[in-house]
């Protein structure tokens, strides 16, 4: 008779907690990575640039992003908007030139690219050197 009862207490208790506990860690799952984000947005800002400079930049509330060749200043306003949900005060789109390299007797070239320095506004911090390892 023991075996009955308690067999009996773990189908009816276990039931209906898995399916209420599987429903909230799927919602709490889901929620939050759905975020839509534009294909114009994603492709416009490709990555942002770390080097010795940008991070020196950081400090005075500017950016720099590599962005898209076909890049403006507008587009790319729109996209960091987009993105991080912080209009920038400033954008300036600078292409840099291809430039010649020497790989012993092999001669060759590094690509152009468009950078583009955001500045955004006073008191707003956006940490982009952290996901970066």
């Amino acid at each position: 008779m023991p075996n009955k009862l308690s067999t009996e207490v773990v189908e009816v208790v276990a039931k209906p907690v898995k399916k209420v506990a599987k429903k909230a860690i799927v919602d709490a799952v889901v929620a939050p990575t759905l975020r839509s984000l534009s294909r114009f947005a994603t492709n416009t800002l490709i990555a942002p640039m770390v080097t010795e400079k940008t991070a020196r930049l950081s400090g005075s509330n500017v950016i720099v992003f590599r962005v898209a060749l076909g890049a403006t200043r507008v587009a790319v306003k729109q996209a960091f908007k987009e993105l991080y949900g912080v209009l920038p005060t400033k954008v300036n789109v600078i292409t840099v030139r291809p430039r010649a390299v020497h790989f012993g007797k092999a001669n060759g070239h590094i690509k152009s690219f468009k950078k583009a320095m955001i500045m955004l506004p006073a008191g707003t911090t956006i940490d982009v050197f952290a996901s970066v390892v």
